[in-house]
């Protein structure tokens, strides 16, 4: 493989980005980062927030399913001066990176499934929990119930922030792709796939890109609108996406 199996490739971050690890290794390789995220999250604020906040402490789980729910109850604890150690439940979370976000501001993290997914997560719980424990799950307006359907616990929501479109990046974005460039696209959920084809996909089409997605459910969701999925890594965090863009693009040379 070339040491720069990149060069003169685009390569389009449609979600958060909350590092730079990913973009300095896309350079690493040669190619070209663009950070262009058609999604961002903003904290739900509401009249009973306190109350919950307090309530949360009678929970045996607290289970987080993002980096964004990690930061909107982080939010939430500050405004109403709660330290960690009030939290005597136990913490689940589903990916490396939102463990790391609760290990930050002050939280252990007890679970974690082998693979970074809510479907494995629902598999692999029960072998750790009393199906006699509660759970509250803290989770994005467009989150789906695999957590709350699929737990044979009782299990609370919290939707603690909202999900919105990022519109002057739509519009950046589809003038890349417009410009017929070489083009890699990264999705990290099926949130960022669905404003991309909503805006820019249907209308022109998927053909002449490289689509990279992170995880299987988002692979599975690009599947169901036509799209072929070239690159996913084993373990679903960008810097190995990038990894595994970079081997993908070596092959050709």
């Amino acid at each position: 493989m070339s040491n720069k199996p990149l060069l003169g490739e685009n390569v389009l971050f449609t979600g958060i980005l909350r590092s730079s690890e990913a973009v300095d290794l896309t350079l690493h390789f040669g190619g070209n980062p663009i950070v262009a995220p058609l999604i961002e999250t903003q904290e739900i604020v509401s009249q009973t927030d306190e109350q919950q906040l307090f309530e949360c402490k009678a929970y045996d789980w607290l289970i987080f399913t993002s980096q964004s729910s990690v930061d909107a109850f982080h939010s939430k604890m500050i405004k109403y001066g709660l330290d960690p150690f009030v939290f005597q439940g136990k913490i689940a979370v589903v990916g490396s990176k939102t463990a790391y976000a609760v290990n930050k501001i002050g939280l252990k993290v007890t679970f974690t499934p082998s693979i970074f997914s809510a479907d494995v997560f629902v598999q692999e719980f029960p072998a750790i929990s009393s199906s006699n424990e509660k759970c509250m799950f803290f989770k994005g307006s467009l989150a789906k119930d695999t957590i709350t359907k699929g737990l044979v616990n009782h299990v609370d929501e919290w939707i603690i922030y909202e999900t919105v479109e990022v519109e002057e990046n739509i519009a950046q974005v589809s003038d890349l792709i417009e410009s017929k460039e070489n083009c890699s696209v990264i999705f990290t959920s099926p949130s960022t796939v669905n404003v991309f084809h909503q805006h820019i996909g249907h209308r022109t089409g998927y053909e002449t890109l490289t689509i990279c997605a992170i995880g299987h459910i988002t692979k599975e969701y690009l599947e169901s609108l036509g799209v072929a999925v070239h690159v996913m890594p084993k373990t679903y965090i960008l810097t190995e996406i990038i990894h595994a863009l970079a081997e993908w693009k070596g092959r050709e040379l």
